[in-house]
């Protein structure tokens, strides 16, 4: 039998707490080799792993989640967690049905459990690096409306069968700086046409996704490793730190250094 959790109730030590009428943030830290049975919330959620590791287990997952990868929890969603030696942090963002309802976005929530990778939204790192340093100044409203508006945006029907191979491309590899022409040859169609299609589809220009995905790959390494932000940079397709540290401080407010700082405090 599943164990329900009421609203603002997590397993582990609170550390910090914040809310607004939409809304309910906390941060909850957890030992070492922690078992959690199986249990549920009554709430939707999303819980972000700010550092440690653990084992997501449900009838239809059985995972890792490592550090900066987010997960979305529908209400009612039973799963169990077991932490490994290093014991973990999450960063919890709780849905409030009534406080949806009167913003009018309650229709946007998912409808199924979720594992995003490290970066997918930025406004989730935002909101995790504004509550880190205050949780009272902090404005979640703004962030998870964007975060409810950017996962619907993300659920749109891919009709052109280059887009995915176009986005791949741009998503994984870093050592080339892809134009428009050289993308538009790889996948076999106008570079004009490729362009216009790209921004209409995505809200973005393919320059401006691939900057969005080399910082998204640094904000990776930057909870997974300890390389220097230097080599970070480089790795990530950056001609030197100085140029990760403005597109860096441009998606997240912050430093790269000031960010992981906040992360080991």
């Amino acid at each position: 039998m599943s164990i329900v959790l009421s609203p603002g109730n997590y397993f582990g030590k609170e550390q910090q707490v914040g809310e607004n009428a939409a809304f309910l943030l906390n941060i909850t830290a957890y030992q070492p080799d922690v078992q959690i049975g199986v249990h549920y919330h009554q709430n939707a959620y999303l819980s972000l792993l700010i550092n440690g590791s653990y084992e997501e287990v449900s009838r239809k997952t059985d995972r890792v989640v490592i550090p900066g990868e987010v997960l979305f929890r529908p209400a009612g969603y039973s799963h169990a967690n077991h932490f490994r030696s290093s014991g973990g942090r999450c960063l919890n963002i709780e849905f409030k049905s009534n406080g949806l309802q009167e913003l009018e976005l309650d229709h946007l929530l998912p409808g199924a459990a979720a594992i995003y990778k490290t970066g997918t939204f930025d406004y989730l790192y935002r909101l995790l690096y504004a509550f880190l340093q205050d949780p009272k100044s902090a404005l979640p409203e703004e962030h998870m409306i964007s975060w409810l508006l950017e996962y619907a945006e993300e659920k749109l029907p891919e009709r052109l069968p280059w887009l995915p191979k176009v986005k791949a491309i741009l998503e994984n590899e870093f050592d080339t700086h892809h134009t428009i022409r050289s993308l538009a040859a790889r996948v076999f169609v106008h570079p004009i046409y490729l362009a216009r299609a790209f921004k209409e589809r995505e809200g973005i220009t393919p320059g401006e996704y691939q900057l969005k995905m080399r910082v998204r790959k640094a904000m990776t390494l930057l909870f997974t490793t300890s390389l220097p932000v230097t080599d970070i940079a480089f790795s990530t397709g950056f001609s030197d730190a100085s140029h990760l540290v403005k597109c860096f401080r441009l998606f997240y407010k912050a430093t790269p250094h000031k960010f992981r700082a906040l992360l080991k405090s």
